[in-house]
């Protein structure tokens, strides 16, 4: 755990997923070839180049009730 991670022992089954709910304004990284965070669109995470994550929508729906308040 970094410092500032939030403390919460739930596994969410990668470490890009862990990232992403227990480190505040954590973003992750293109699946491309490009090295640049990438920016969250209300629905998944994108880059400048197309790229976008495709994670399922109840980890979606977590991410956005931590994160964002959105409990939809």
């Amino acid at each position: 755990m970094a410092d500032g991670d939030l403390d919460d022992p739930t596994d969410y089954g990668s470490i890009v997923r862990d990232n992403l709910m227990k480190r505040p304004g954590y973003m992750p990284y293109c699946g491309n070839e490009h090295f640049v965070r990438l920016r969250f669109d209300g629905q998944q995470f994108i880059c400048f180049c197309g790229y976008r994550t495709e994670f399922p929508a109840d980890f979606i729906a977590g991410y956005k009730a931590r994160w964002h308040g959105d409990q939809s």
